[in-house]
């Protein structure tokens, strides 16, 4: 199977996920999709719906807007440097999984955030990187079917625009964990408001407390997850979403609005990140702003499965948000 990705990308995505994440400051859907189809097992070439163009929706036609630029971000769940070389199930996991919509017109961004449990149709990829089968499975662990880098990201990136009903994703972005601590502390801490009692956390972690975290705290603020706690990964996810909007703030405090974020941050993150976004497509991302009063969850309901926690997807919901997200009604 075609990789999308290049080695030699790697550099450039080191500044990458701080400009996105950080320095990106600033379906057929309708009465025609009650059910996902079954996955295809040949070549498995999707159509998206900026092809088809228009969709009808309860009755409406809707036209995919053209001005959005969608860039998804993984947070991967290992604490060492980026590799190529993983075996298949070897590579770690998403925990944070994230579309970063861009508006050029407005230059406005906005995310919607997916649970990592979501319970989705997972591709299983041989040693060699070929398709094998689709499973059900929870969509943090199809970055682990892959070899950890390009290969992973490819993957999910795949996966996550099948879930959306084939929203066209642009580009990919992914840091593992052991880069938080480092960006965290480049840019002199990242201050924040504690919104409830996370004490189990850190003991400076207390309700309505104003804390600039350490490389270490930030770590533990946006990757902690009680597993003894039924569906605990929601209340990570609203943490990674208040957390984001403090670190762009902190780094354009840092380095200042007119800087060049790539060369700034890729001596810092070069070894934790995977990108198939080009220098000048990164340095752009500074433009946005991040429109943080209007972040989406993909909505659905927390269950039980017989092992892992599973996420249901609320399928009726999604495409009212996927409508309002990514669509224009057509006069």
């Amino acid at each position: 199977m075609k990789r999308t990705g290049k080695n030699k990308i790697w550099r450039v995505f080191a500044v990458a996920a701080a400009i996105l994440l950080v320095g990106a400051a600033g379906f057929y859907i309708g009465v025609m999709l009650p059910m996902r189809q079954e996955p295809d097992t040949g070549d498995r070439n999707v159509v998206s719906q900026s092809d088809l163009n228009t969709i009808t929706y309860e009755g409406k036609k809707y036209r995919y807007n053209s001005n959005l630029l969608n860039i998804l971000f993984l947070g991967i769940d290992k604490n060492e440097e980026t590799g190529e070389d993983y075996l298949p199930g070897d590579a770690g996991q998403s925990d944070c999984i994230m579309l970063l919509t861009l508006n050029k017109e407005t230059k406005e961004a906005r995310i919607l955030q997916i649970p990592r449990d979501t319970m989705t149709e997972v591709d299983l990829y041989d040693v060699n990187g070929n398709y094998y089968t689709t499973v059900q499975a929870q969509l943090a662990t199809q970055y682990s079917y892959g070899n950890g880098g390009t290969g992973s990201c490819w993957a999910t990136k795949k996966t996550v625009s099948e879930l959306l009903y084939d929203i066209p994703i642009d580009a990919y972005l992914s840091l593992d964990m052991a880069s938080i601590p480092i960006i965290n502390d480049a840019v002199g801490g990242v201050t924040i408001t504690i919104p409830k009692d996370y004490t189990n956390i850190d003991p400076a972690f207390e309700k309505g407390t104003t804390v600039t975290l350490t490389g270490k705290q930030a770590d533990s603020y946006v990757h902690y997850r009680d597993t003894s706690v039924a569906f605990s990964n929601n209340e990570r996810m609203q943490r990674q979403v208040q957390y984001i909007p403090a670190l762009i703030t902190a780094i354009r405090n840092k380095v200042g609005a007119g800087s060049n974020y790539y060369e700034f941050f890729y001596p810092l993150v070069e070894k934790y990140m995977v990108t198939d976004l080009m220098e000048d497509q990164i340095n752009k991302l500074a433009d946005y702003n991040l429109v943080t009063s209007e972040v989406q969850y993909v909505p659905g309901e927390g269950k039980q499965g017989e092992i892992y926690e599973e996420f249901h997807v609320d399928e009726k919901k999604l495409q009212e948000i996927i409508i309002k997200m990514f669509y224009i009604l057509v006069e």
